[in-house]
């Protein structure tokens, strides 16, 4: 079902390609301004969210929408600041690992067993603190490697989380 939640979701979608060419022009601030379209993506996931939830128009297509915008975002934006060397390459293996053990479990999850795959509050908290290491690194700021360990920290106990709630479905 199509509501504003769910349109704004589609927006955030539509926006990882608009970051992407943005962030890879020519242009003098060409990582500055690909970060404000990744922080424009951001607060429209909290303003989604909102909504959905103060209006109870949390939809299904809308919890798969939601999570993969938040991929996106997130895959392209590390993929990008680590080819231009400003992020280590042992935080995007993680991640690219993290999430690809997420996604693919959670099809298996939804499609081999018919259960709902709903964000967990650690999920919510490894994107937060992805979006803050993304920042620090694109702008190279002081305490960077911090950052990037506390979000490589949450991100692993948003997996663990994620892997027990695989199993509690017995998908061994």
């Amino acid at each position: 079902m199509f509501n504003l939640p769910n349109l704004i979701s589609i927006l955030r979608i539509l926006l990882v390609p608009v970051f992407w060419v943005v962030f890879w022009s020519p242009g003098p601030h060409h990582i500055a301004l690909g970060m404000s379209i990744f922080a424009l993506a951001g607060l429209t996931d909290i303003i989604d969210g909102y909504i959905a939830r103060k209006f109870g128009m949390v939809t299904e297509l809308g919890k798969v929408l939601d999570p993969l915008a938040d991929k996106l975002m997130v895959i392209t934006a590390i993929f990008s600041l680590y080819q231009v060397k400003l992020l280590p390459v042992w935080l995007l293996i993680l991640i690219i690992a993290k999430e690809a053990f997420i996604i693919i479990g959670g099809l298996f999850i939804m499609f081999g067993y018919r259960v709902r795959v709903s964000a967990s509050k650690y999920g919510k908290a490894a994107t937060v603190s992805l979006y803050i290491a993304i920042f620090y690194a694109a702008f190279n700021l002081a305490g960077s490697v911090f950052v990037n360990v506390i979000a490589a920290i949450i991100s692993l106990a948003a997996l663990i989380n994620y892997i027990y709630g695989f199993t509690r479905h017995r998908l061994y």
